[in-house]
């Protein structure tokens, strides 16, 4: 049987596993280029103040904020996974919303009001990302 320290140490690895939110988020910032964040969360329609309570972890970003945030930098669906992973959010297969948050990433639908009008359309019109 592997000891607690062997164990920790084969699961900390992996940086993408085992960074935070925020961590994972600036490493995803530094990787698209931005470099203002002003430019993402004014594009999300985030407040400055959430934003800045957020990455200092002061508060938990809400899905909807973590989707505004992946649409708007044109993230892979692997990278949204991770990143609503590491906020304590997940798009299950057996979720027709998440589904639809998939297919729109999947598919370089990244502009908001699209993604909104896919939800609509498909009976989410009470769950829209605004």
């Amino acid at each position: 049987m592997e000891t607690l320290q062997e164990f920790i140490k084969k699961h900390s690895v992996n940086k993408e596993k085992t960074s935070s939110f925020v961590e994972y988020l600036y490493s995803l910032i530094n990787k698209y280029g931005f470099d203002n964040p002003a430019d993402i969360y004014n594009k999300a329609n985030i407040s400055r103040q959430l934003w800045s309570s957020i990455v200092s972890e002061k508060s938990h970003p809400s899905l909807n904020v973590c989707l505004k945030i992946a649409l708007v930098m044109h993230v892979t669906n692997h990278e949204c996974k991770y990143m609503l992973k590491k906020a304590g959010y997940t798009l299950a297969s057996s979720n027709k919303f998440a589904l639809i948050i998939r297919y729109a990433i999947e598919n370089k639908i990244y502009d908001i009001d699209e993604v909104n009008d896919l939800l609509e359309k498909n009976g989410f019109a009470d769950s829209l990302i605004i």
